[in-house]
C-alpha cells in the first residue's frame, strides 16, 4: 500500500513538473512495489515445510526473489543515467517544480523511514533475507529521496541542471543497492560459508564437555533457516548412549545461539596412531649427541589425551644436573610433537655396557626352580616347559624359561597367560626380580 501511494503520487507530480529526479523516484517506487510483491510471495513460499522434492525446504526462493529485485534495480538505474545524460548534453527540457513536489518527496522520506524500521525488525526476528533486502532497499530510498530534495531546491531557484544531477545521484544509490543485495543473494545461492556463524558454532563446540576434537564444520543458509553439519571426535571407549548424550547436548546448545537452525552432528571415535609418534620421538632423541640410546617408548591414551614415557641412556660419568637438563629439553620437544600430549616422563639410565657379572648359586637355584615349577604347572594352558634358567646378576635373581602353548592359540591369549605367570612368580617368590617367559608353539 505504501509503494502504491508513493509510486502514483510521484509519477503524477513528476509528469506535471517534468522533473526527471521525481520521475526517476517514481520508477524507483514502482520497483519497490514489484519487489515488495515478489518478497511477499517469496516469503509465503519459503515458509512451506520440506517435502519429498525439497528435503531442505523452500528457503532458496527468498534468495531468488532478492536476485530478481537486483536485476530490476539495475535496469531502472541504467534508464535514469541515460535520460539524465541526454538532458544534460543533448536536449533542452523545462522543469517546473515547486512546493508540491518538495512536499511529495518529504512525504516519501517519512513513509520510507517507517516501513524500513518495521522490515528491519521482522527481518531480524525471522532471519529472513528477503525482508532484509526490502529493509535495505527502503532505507536507501531515504538517501535517494534526500538527493532529489537537494536537486529540487536549486531547481526552484533557477538552476535547471540540478534536477538531472539529482537523478544521477539517485542512479548511484540504485546501483549501490543492487550490488549489495545481488552479492548477498548470489552468496546464499552458492552456499557461501558465513564465517561469523562458523566462528560462533566452533566456540560453542569447545564449551561442550565430552568433545575432544573438532573436525569439519559446514554452514549454509536457505531463506530463514541455517543448516549446520558438524563432525566431532569423542572418546572411543564411551558407551553409545553416553556418546549420543554428548551430540544431543551439542545440537541443543548450537540451536539456542543460532535461531531457526537445523543441526546435524556426526561423532567420530578419537583414535591415536602411535607408530608415527614413536618414530618422531626417536628422531628428536637423535638430535642429542649425549643420548646414547632411547628405549621402552610407551605412548598411552588416557581420557583421549596422550601420556609419553621413555628411557634414555647416558654416560654414567655425566653429572646428574646435566642429565636432568638433557631429559627436560627432550621432554619439552616431545610435547610440541602433538597437541594431544599432556604428560611426558623420562627415565635416565647409565649406558648399557652389554655385559653383566653373573654368578650361579646352586642351592638357591634348586629352591627357586622348584617354586617356579609349581607355579607354571598350575596354569593348564602350558603344555610343557623347558629347563628353568636362574641367574644372579648384581645381587638380584633372574628367571628365564621357554613355555609351550597349543599351536592354534593366538598371540594375544599367549601373551596374556605369560604375563599372568610372570606376575604370579614375582609376587610369590620375592627373591626373583625379573621373569622372562618365552612363547613357543607345541609341534
Amino acid at each position: 500500500m505504501a509503494a502504491i501511494l508513493l509510486t502514483s503520487t510521484k509519477l503524477v507530480v513528476g509528469i506535471l513538473t517534468n522533473s526527471l529526479g521525481i520521475i526517476s523516484e517514481a520508477l524507483h517506487s514502482g520497483l519497490d512495489l514489484i519487489a515488495t510483491s515478489t518478497t511477499y510471495f517469496a516469503v509465503k513460499k519459503s515458509d512451506k515445510p520440506p517435502d519429498k522434492d525439497h528435503h531442505y525446504g523452500h528457503g532458496k526462493v527468498e534468495n531468488i526473489a532478492s536476485l530478481s529485485e537486483t536485476f530490476l534495480l539495475i535496469v531502472t538505474g541504467l534508464w535514469v543515467v541515460y535520460e539524465a545524460i541526454n538532458r544534460l548534453l543533448f536536449k533542452e527540457v523545462v522543469v517546473e517544480v515547486g512546493v508540491v513536489a518538495l512536499l511529495v518527496m518529504l512525504m516519501s522520506i517519512g513513509v520510507d523511514f517507517s516501513r524500513s524500521r518495521v522490515l528491519y525488525k521482522y527481518a531480524k526476528k525471522y532471519n529472513s533475507q528477503a525482508l532484509e533486502a526490502d529493509a535495505v532497499h527502503f532505507s536507501t530510498d531515504l538517501i535517494s529521496s534526500a538527493v532529489v530534495v537537494a536537486g529540487i531546491v536549486p531547481t526552484i531557484l533557477g538552476f535547471k541542471y540540478f534536477d538531472s544531477l539529482a537523478a544521477l545521484g539517485v542512479a548511484v544509490v540504485i546501483f549501490a543497492i543492487s550490488f549489495r543485495i545481488g552479492r548477498k543473494s548470489i552468496d546464499s545461492l552458492m552456499d557461501k560459508a558465513p564465517m561469523e556463524i562458523i566462528k560462533r558454532v566452533t566456540e560453542e563446540i569447545q564449551r561442550v564437555e565430552g568433545v575432544e576434537k573438532i573436525g569439519q564444520v559446514r554452514v549454509r543458509g536457505s531463506g530463514a533457516r541455517t543448516f549446520i553439519d558438524i563432525t566431532v571426535f569423542i572418546d572411543k571407549v564411551l558407551p553409545l548412549e553416553v556418546a549420543h548424550g554428548v551430540t544431543d547436548r551439542l545440537s541443543k546448545r548450537i540451536q539456542s545461539v543460532i535461531p531457526n537452525s537445523d543441526v546435524i552432528v556426526h561423532a567420530e571415535p578419537l583414535s591415536v596412531e602411535t607408530a608415527a609418534l614413536v618414530t618422531k620421538i626417536r628422531s628428536e632423541a637423535a638430535n642429542f649427541p649425549e643420548i646414547k640410546n632411547i628405549h621402552n617408548i610407551l605412548v598411552s591414551e588416557v581420557d583421549n589425551k596422550l601420556h609419553v614415557d621413555f628411557h634414555i641412556e647416558l654416560e654414567g660419568a655425566l653429572s646428574l644436573t646435566k642429565a636432568h637438563d638433557l631429559a627436560s629439553e627432550l621432554e619439552a620437544r616431545i610435547r610440541k610433537l602433538d597437541g594431544s600430549i599432556v604428560a611426558v616422563s623420562s627415565h635416565v639410565e647409565p649406558v648399557d655396557s652389554g655385559t653383566y657379572n653373573g654368578t650361579v648359586d646352586q642351592e638357591a637355584s634348586r629352591r627357586l626352580k622348584a617354586a617356579i615349577t609349581e607355579i607354571i604347572k598350575s596354569f593348564p594352558e602350558i603344555r610343557s616347559f623347558h629347563e628353568i634358567d636362574i641367574e644372579r646378576i648384581n645381587g638380584k635373581f633372574k628367571a628365564n624359561t621357554p613355555c609351550l602353548f597349543k599351536s592354534d592359540i593366538t598371540v594375544n591369549d599367549a601373551h596374556r597367560i605369560a604375563t599372568e605367570i610372570e606376575r604370579t612368580i614375582k609376587s610369590k617368590v620375592k627373591e626373583i626380580e625379573v621373569v622372562s617367559i618365552h612363547l613357543e608353539p607345541e609341534f
